[in-house]
């Protein structure tokens, strides 16, 4: 009965169209005693949405979607393939942990990747820094993703100097991010899938209770194991309420402010991910930016001036050029 449960929940993850069967698969998932705080839900699929209707209907209420059609008009998303990193790039280095590895070389391992022997994990590539010639794929920078303030001249790059807001992510069979986080600075996060199948665990800000979170870092959590954690060693993680989704080739999904999440390749994948900074996640950037900074008192006061100052010239330069 369990082996037959987690078998139908799998397909689900696949076609998550079915709410009735998703609910069906839940309840036989308790009727054969496995309790499972993680809903496999369906978020909402959205396209053709505006500027305005994406900020009233899901970044000021700070809620998932997953968007169908916002990277139609980027070369990457037919261009963007193993054997095209393989051929095109594959003399060109990517470090994991640390390690470097010629891309065709990790490539050929993410080929025969199997979940019980995964290639190395994460493997991302720096497009601001390191791939600039592949920035121009990525383009243009979808509507709903402005007003964005991570490059503003008005921030002092000492708050988001090292920030790599666009990066592409290649994973494969059992490959699975490390850490349960939400994304630094309190940024929106936009992960665009152009290749494969990516299944995300996500969790409302209200879970962080149960989640384990560092004291002085609370956008990262200190569970080992993460996915599967062990109860005894946390038990506050089974009070907790997650969502589990898969986004396919060619979706977007918007991740909010404080909302934590973790992935794993469901096959071989390809993601472009990239941030946004903007008036609706401000106050938790210059939080950010002061109380967790390990500044001295008076340097934290002289921070947060300083970004509020910068966040209120901000706010009236957006509003001019008709921004929200």
């Amino acid at each position: 009965m369990q082996k037959e449960c987690w078998s139908l929940k799998k397909q689900l993850w696949q076609d998550p169209r079915h709410g009735a069967m998703l609910q069906n698969a839940n309840h036989q998932m308790e009727a054969a005693g496995m309790s499972d705080n993680i809903k496999i839900e369906e978020i909402d699929r959205r396209s053709g949405l505006t500027r305005r209707a994406f900020v009233d209907e899901y970044q000021r209420p700070n809620k998932p979607v997953i968007f169908t059609d916002l990277t139609k008009d980027w070369i990457a998303r037919e261009k963007y393939t193993l054997d095209y990193f393989r051929s095109e790039h594959g003399e060109r280095v990517a470090h994991i942990e640390g390690t470097p590895y010629k891309l065709g070389d990790y490539i050929d391992l993410l080929k025969k990747a199997t979940v019980d022997n995964p290639a190395p994990y994460p493997c991302k590539l720096d497009l601001r820094e390191d791939f600039k010639d592949l920035v121009k794929d990525v383009q243009p920078r979808p509507a709903v993703m402005y007003p964005d303030r991570t490059h503003s001249k008005l921030i002092p790059r000492r708050f988001v100097g090292g920030l790599a807001d666009l990066e592409i992510f290649f994973g494969g069979p059992g490959s699975k991010f490390p850490y349960l986080h939400y994304d630094y600075l309190g940024l929106y996060a936009f992960i665009h899938q152009m290749h494969g199948d990516k299944e995300f665990t996500v969790y409302a800000p209200d879970q962080a209770e149960f989640l384990y979170v560092k004291k002085d870092e609370p956008w990262i959590s200190e569970m080992e194991n993460h996915q599967s954690p062990d109860l005894e060693k946390y038990p506050l993680y089974a009070q907790a309420k997650g969502i589990k989704f898969v986004a396919h080739a060619g979706e977007t999904l918007f991740i909010p402010k404080l909302w934590y999440h973790t992935a794993r390749s469901l096959t071989p994948t390809i993601s472009v991910a990239s941030d946004q900074l903007c008036h609706f996640n401000w106050d938790i950037f210059v939080k950010e930016c002061t109380q967790y900074s390990h500044r001295s008192p008076l340097k934290a006061v002289l921070a947060k001036a300083t970004l509020m100052a910068a966040g209120l010239a901000l706010d009236v330069k957006e509003s001019l050029q008709g921004g929200l």
